[in-house]
């Protein structure tokens, strides 16, 4: 398989957006494993809290403030970490964000900040620790695209354009690395109890869109590691079949997002402002 990672333990492994949600479970899986963990979110005392629950348990781990859109927050995070432990090992882009809004509605800003965080840091930041890993001939990176990216996602528009085009670029990046030892995968989670949008409008999906938990979504990224896959999907209810159907019949796909509640329910929770 290409580009897997048997063993974590030892291996560093700087996590985006970590300082809560996704990111924080993910992290904490990763040193589960044995990984060396360098963590990095805007948020100062939260990614600390998330580091210190790690090496209380005796795991390792660092908190790096910095802002994925930055470039100069880039580099120091990059420097950071190879100070700290050496060389990075393993990267997971996780930090993202998500605005469900009437498209009318959104600001030309928040749309250009959408752009930046979940799509254009990612491809930067893997621009820039990339070289290291081809001259080691080493090294994996896993991208957190979601379902929205695959399936398109009605009053989160342009949330599902980023996370579709970071899952086409990561399909690329894989071909692109194959024969070269440096694994590409992607989680495509669906919903997601209890972080993202849910935890702060403390609201669930319809049971007939199901959703995953957290830990779902860090075991995923562990196995991805491992294995080498390219794409691992984490939803309860069988995803992959709209997916197909999205491909080739999109107008019937979304007829049965509609019959399931989908289109309904984002609509309850999106915003006219």
């Amino acid at each position: 398989m290409i580009g897997r990672m048997e063993s974590l333990k030892n291996k560093t492994a700087v996590v985006t957006g970590a300082s809560q949600g996704l990111g924080a479970f993910i992290a904490r899986a990763l040193a589960v494993e044995g990984a060396r963990v360098v963590l990095t979110a805007r948020s100062a005392e939260k990614l600390e809290n998330v580091a210190r629950s790690i090496r209380e348990r005796g795991g390792e781990a660092i908190a790096v403030q910095a802002d994925v859109t930055d470039d100069t927050a880039r580099a120091n995070l990059i420097k950071r970490a190879r100070n700290e432990f050496g060389q990075i090992d393993i990267l997971v882009n996780n930090a993202g964000v998500e605005d469900l809004v009437y498209y009318e509605w959104q600001k030309p800003e928040d749309i250009r900040r959408l752009i930046d965080v979940n799509l254009l840091a990612p491809l930067l930041l893997v621009r820039q620790i990339l070289p290291d890993m081809l001259e080691r001939g080493e090294g994996h990176i896993v991208n957190i695209a979601s379902l929205a990216g695959r399936t398109g996602m009605p009053y989160g528009a342009v949330y599902a354009a980023t996370k579709g085009g970071l899952a086409q670029w990561s399909l690329s990046l894989r071909a692109e690395m194959a024969d070269r030892g440096i694994g590409v995968s992607m989680i495509s989670p669906g919903f997601v109890a209890g972080a993202g949008m849910f935890a702060r409008r403390r609201t669930e999906p319809p049971g007939s869109l199901g959703a995953s938990h957290p830990t779902h979504v860090a075991r995923a990224v562990i196995k991805a590691i491992r294995t080498g896959a390219a794409e691992i999907v984490v939803n309860p209810r069988p995803a992959r079949l709209l997916m197909g159907l999205g491909a080739v019949a999109p107008g019937a796909a979304a007829n049965v997002a509609r019959r399931l509640g989908l289109i309904a329910f984002l609509r309850s929770i999106a915003r006219k402002s």
